[in-house]
């Protein structure tokens, strides 16, 4: 059975990858959650059931999922699938490695190794620490973690009393500094969202007042966090700002990077992360504009024995850590004990295309980003809400409608319908309280026929709505 279900399961998956670019296909297809459980037959029985039949449960499963590889896929902050990627996901799987010592791990852990420290060159950074994790959340919480445990050293010990401490970030932040506060049981309140300009950026004079009411009010600020690549605008905060004031008031500074970070490869375009060498940590995401497999996040430091001061507890661990090998045994710089190995997608991704296709890459998609951006400025019925700042574009319908309440609602209608008819995905969020549609371009597959389509397709629905 096994031989031909696997021979099954790689035959369903080239017609599945060799459809992926099919414009005729639809994106999602419109299901209530009772249809799709039918379609599906999530059930569990006792018995089991045959090859051919298993074969056309993975075939339907697929067939039912949104497609992400689409052409016209422009939700997330992700998308798309590469060739080099899908091998190196079927590698990992296949190898079924936990990287958590050497002795178990032992190719993994020079292929992250190598991962680790080229990302940090490429933050210009000498000498660079790092582990990959589960995702960008965890990324920014692991980062909190090594500020709290620099400015409260017993904490690992002793615990803390999270309502004496601060950490500042922008309001336009990612909402995983908020869960990661309340993991580490600083709470929401302990969170200081810092006012954003007209660009969307942190406002380093604001920051500035705020450290100093914080510190009156009895709390102790530890942390800043940077954003560079604001899920909503794709603004990026002033690196090079922010670390003045961290260097004067003593305080760690995160870089929240997941989706900027790649601006580095490119001459064009890293003056963005300008001043990225005086972070204290970054989180880089090559799930996002990299295009590699989901997931693939990693945490990185240029402070060396500080992830494995937080999160070493190799005296509870005798049965894993050994003294051979300790300098490569990754788990002992990691929250984790089971982990994949999510550097080596990254790994095989870059083999294939190089430093210079990641630069072509990230080039292509501000290229795209501008090109839809002057189709929303051109055209009389659209609005372009907030000014382009990399590779989101923030717009909405407008045409005659003149009451901001109507115009939200017309564009979440324009929205709904077309998650409905399935031919285009993307997300709607808000702009200072205006509802916008935000196509985002990171995935290889979008063109111009596609950013052409989503105008034609956005404005012919509009023409629908009464």
């Amino acid at each position: 059975m096994e031989n031909s279900l696997l021979e099954g399961v790689f035959d369903i998956v080239r017609e599945h990858y060799r459809q992926r670019m099919d414009r005729e296909l639809p994106v999602r297809k419109w299901r209530t959650p009772t249809e799709l459980a039918e379609i599906l037959k999530v059930s569990i029985d006792d018995t089991g059931v045959d090859t051919e039949e298993l074969l056309s449960v993975i075939d339907t499963y697929i067939s039912e999922c949104v497609r992400t590889q689409h052409p016209h896929f422009l939700q997330p902050l992700w998308g798309g699938l590469s060739e080099a990627g899908l091998a190196g996901e079927i590698a990992t799987v296949l190898s079924n490695t936990s990287i958590y010592t050497w002795e178990i791990a032992p190719a993994a852990t020079l292929v992250e190794m190598e991962m680790l420290a080229t990302l940090g060159r490429f933050a210009g950074w000498d000498q660079v620490d790092g582990t990959f994790t589960s995702g960008g959340s965890n990324s920014n919480m692991l980062a909190l973690l090594l500020a709290r445990d620099r400015y409260f050293p017993n904490s690992k010990i002793e615990g803390v009393d999270g309502g004496e401490m601060a950490v500042f970030v922008s309001a336009d932040a990612h909402y995983s500094l908020l869960m990661s506060a309340h993991v580490l049981g600083i709470g929401s309140k302990g969170v200081i969202k810092i006012e954003t300009d007209e660009k969307g950026q942190m406002s380093s004079d604001a920051l500035r007042v705020a450290i100093t009411d914080v510190r009156d009010s009895g709390r102790t600020p530890f942390c800043v966090v940077a954003t560079t690549g604001t899920t909503v605008r794709g603004a990026f905060d002033s690196i090079d700002e922010l670390a003045d004031v961290c260097h004067d008031e003593d305080l760690w500074l995160h870089v929240d990077a997941a989706l900027g970070a790649p601006c580095l490869f490119s001459p064009k375009y890293k003056h963005l992360m300008a001043g990225i060498e005086r972070a204290d940590s970054l989180t880089w995401d090559p799930h996002k504009l990299m295009g590699v497999p989901l997931t693939c996040s990693v945490l990185l430091t240029p402070h060396l024995g500080n992830l494995g001061d937080t999160c070493s507890y190799i005296k509870s661990a005798h049965y894993l850590f050994q003294e051979y090998g300790e300098e490569y045994d990754l788990g002992r710089k990691s929250l984790q004990c089971g982990r994949r190995v999510d550097a080596l997608k990254l790994w095989i991704e870059w083999k294939s295309c190089g430093t210079s296709g990641w630069k072509d890459r990230i080039e292509r998609y501000v290229d795209l980003a501008i090109e839809l951006e002057n189709y929303v400025v051109e055209h009389p019925d659209l609005e372009l809400v907030c000014e382009r700042i990399f590779t989101n574009v923030c717009l909405r319908y407008k045409g005659s409608i003149s009451d901001e309440n109507e115009i939200n609602l017309f564009n979440e209608k324009i929205r709904q319908q077309m998650v409905r008819d399935g031919k285009f995905m993307v997300s709607v969020a808000k702009v200072d309280q205006k509802t916008i549609l935000r196509p985002v371009i990171c995935n290889p597959a979008i063109d111009t026929e596609s950013l052409n389509g989503f105008i034609e397709e956005m404005i012919r629905i509009a023409s629908t709505i009464n």
